[in-house]
């Protein structure tokens, strides 16, 4: 990636997968101000011949560490180093550092149950994540749920992309855009779902919709990948007793994110913003929507 190279590793001798990162130029490095906490460990390799005149920092996962984490982990890095290294003027090993710290945070910090609200966002993907599952993507459309990655986007189809935003409040349907880029990225088209979920005794849980698709990606021997995804989400086994409220799909939009709709975006923002999150009020947006069925047409998903 320009000036940066990358090599899969194996740390012996517990033969513990390891990703290298090498920079150009040796540059002294404190060990002790190396990212440090649970799931991988950080080193600095010094004295190999391969990596003479680099500075080469290796990942490698734990003993203990999942190794399917540990994997998606791997593949965020490498995105955000592909994203700096082609971004003019940006200090690749400080953004590289920088992500690392934020998953070692991550994997160190005590997972509490999920808000009422972070249930309701998780249902909502989950639930495009079945819908996606039901078209000729099959068991793929797992690989198109970047959410949990931190993609600017909840789910990456094709060239295409779809941001979920769901509520199960009554009123207007506020959603939280989290940065420029959400509704304003490099792929096209980019399509707004807004679900709208109510409480309904014939309706599925949390914990119910879980199961359905690990029982579904389970068939298709996919299961351990939808396992890490649904950790990095925040979503833990020893809390499902406290997912129980059942819900039913009341109603489901999808806004086109083109032309005049409101939303920021960086060709119209001084150069020194550099981010911004906002909120938008769905339910006063004048702009035509169509349905889910229409949304698979317009993915090319039959």
């Amino acid at each position: 990636m320009g000036a940066v190279s990358i090599e899969a590793g194996c740390h012996f001798p517990f033969g513990r997968e390891a990703l290298i990162v090498s920079f150009p130029g040796s540059w002294p490095m404190n060990p002790a101000r190396l990212p440090e906490g649970k799931g991988f460990d950080v080193s600095c390799i010094k004295d190999q011949a391969i990596f003479a005149g680099k500075t080469a920092i290796a990942l490698a996962r734990r003993r203990e560490g999942s190794p399917d984490i540990f994997a998606i982990m791997v593949v965020d890095v490498l995105r955000t180093l592909e994203t700096a290294a082609n971004s003019a003027g940006r200090d690749v090993m400080k953004v590289f550092l920088e992500r690392v710290r934020e998953w070692q945070a991550f994997m160190a910090r005590t997972h509490r149950p999920l808000s009422s609200d972070a249930q309701i966002g998780l249902l909502g993907e989950l639930w495009m994540l079945g819908l996606l599952a039901d078209t000729s993507l099959g068991a793929g459309a797992l690989d198109c749920w970047q959410g949990p990655l931190r993609a600017a986007q909840d789910f990456h189809i094709r060239r295409g992309a779809a941001e979920v935003k769901s509520t199960d409040r009554t009123g207007s349907f506020l959603a939280r855009i989290n940065s420029i880029e959400q509704l304003d990225g490099d792929r096209a088209p980019i399509f707004l779902c807004a679900f709208r979920f109510e409480e309904n005794p014939d309706g599925i849980s949390l914990v119910g919709l879980v199961t359905k698709l690990r029982e579904r990606f389970g068939a298709a021997g996919v299961q351990r990948g939808f396992e890490a995804l649904l950790m990095v989400m925040g979503y833990l086994d020893e809390h499902a007793a406290l997912y129980g409220r059942t819900l039913t799909l009341k109603d489901a939009r999808v806004l086109r994110v083109e032309g005049g709709m409101p939303r920021l975006t960086r060709a119209a923002l001084p150069a020194a913003i550099r981010s911004a999150a906002y909120v938008l009020d769905l339910d006063a947006l004048e702009v035509p929507s169509i349905g889910l069925p229409d949304l698979i047409v317009e993915l090319g998903l039959d």
